[in-house]
């Protein structure tokens, strides 16, 4: 199976959108209902995987806008002088459909990401990506190179956070 990646035509129609399944309640309402919405009012960007042997049916996707942090969060990166706010990219939501899982799809999502984030660092001023990771999602982002700004908070989100000079 090959999957497509590309940025989300919020006028495009993606086979079975509303069904949607990546096993998480809050993920999966906003891929049902809001996805398409905050695209179209340019509050976020979203990129997406399709199927297209199964009609380009959405196997996964990952939600990215503009952000900033206060310093403080970074005081335990040591990163010497910086403003007192921080631009950076923030990762609002990332799912994998259920029926994908286990083919390494929410990686290469990220990779993507944070490629998006790099690229993005030379033309507006980025200096990393910010997310809130769900408590079963914080391995996986300390695998990429991302920190806890403020230790594991499980099962509540933990805030996190990867620098441009760290994403390789």
């Amino acid at each position: 199976m090959s999957v497509q990646f590309s940025r989300l035509d919020p006028e495009k129609t993606y086979t079975q959108r509303k069904q949607f399944d990546c096993e998480h309640a809050v993920i999966n309402k906003f891929v049902h209902d809001s996805l398409v919405p905050q695209v179209r009012k340019n509050l976020s960007v979203a990129y997406v995987l399709t199927d297209p042997e199964k009609d380009h049916k959405l196997a996964g996707f990952f939600t990215v806008a503009s952000h900033n942090i206060d310093v403080s969060l970074l005081s335990e990166m040591q990163l010497g002088s910086l403003p007192r706010y921080i631009p950076c990219v923030r990762l609002i939501m990332l799912g994998v459909d259920k029926n994908y899982k286990g083919q390494d799809l929410g990686r290469r999502l990220m990779k993507q990401a944070l490629t998006i984030t790099k690229e993005s660092s030379s033309q507006i001023g980025c200096f990393g990506m910010y997310l809130d990771a769900d408590a079963d999602a914080v391995g996986f982002y300390l695998k990429l190179g991302f920190s806890l700004l403020e230790g594991d908070k499980s099962p509540q989100t933990s805030p996190m956070f990867i620098a441009v000079k760290s994403i390789g």
